[in-house]
């Protein structure tokens, strides 16, 4: 896969096991059983993530609306990534930046650890466009893929959002401006409501 041999074709999604530390607290787990484990969504700065209730369970599917809880991009390669063996699996980081400038500037960091490939997550908003998901329009995916192109040499995987009216376009500007691979899809939109409070579950 993009140059890297994956022992096995299964690969943890972003936030299925944090930082890749939790899949080996259960006994009789290891990262050696996945192909690769794709660390928890990294931000530039340290974020708390949203209040609780953040998972709730409806007879469609789960909702979740975690916020990107992470301690930001410098503890994640200081301190999450030397207590990771690279040995056992390939650990590929999740980048999430909310302008072009942060997910270029993350994915610079992360070029420059052990970390085997980078995920660009570009559901996130854009700050400087009055909140859009990046992801949703395919010039402003292609700009954050561009941007972080240039600073990387490591495998660049674009995770694409399903909230958007033609994901086929969306792809191929992402494939024109560089990504080696993409992730299909993100977190699909979605909403329970309390019918006794009359508010929804979760956010």
């Amino acid at each position: 896969f993009c140059g890297l041999h994956f022992a096995s074709p299964i690969v943890l999604l972003s936030g299925c096991v944090g930082f890749g530390e939790e899949y080996t607290r259960i006994e009789g787990f290891s990262n050696r059983d996945a192909g690769a484990v794709v660390l928890k969504g990294t931000t530039l700065a340290p974020r708390l993530g949203n209040p609780a209730h953040r998972v709730y369970e409806t007879p469609a599917g789960l909702l979740n609306a975690i916020g990107l809880q992470n301690p930001g991009t410098e503890q994640v390669i200081a301190r999450i990534l030397p207590e990771l063996d690279f040995r056992e699996t390939r650990f590929i980081a999740n980048v999430s930046g909310s302008t072009v400038e942060e997910y270029a500037e993350i994915t610079r960091l992360f070029d420059q650890s052990p970390i085997d490939a980078i995920e660009i997550n570009i559901s996130c908003p854009n700050v400087k466009e009055g909140g859009v998901a990046f992801g949703n329009y395919p010039d402003m995916s292609a700009q954050v893929v561009e941007a972080c192109r240039r600073v990387t040499g490591k495998p660049l995987i674009t995770k694409l959002s399903p909230n958007q009216t033609d994901i086929r376009e969306n792809a191929r500007r992402c494939i024109e401006a560089g990504t080696d691979a993409l992730a299909v899809i993100n977190t699909v939109m979605g909403m329970a409501i309390d019918a006794h409070s009359r508010r929804p579950v979760i956010g």
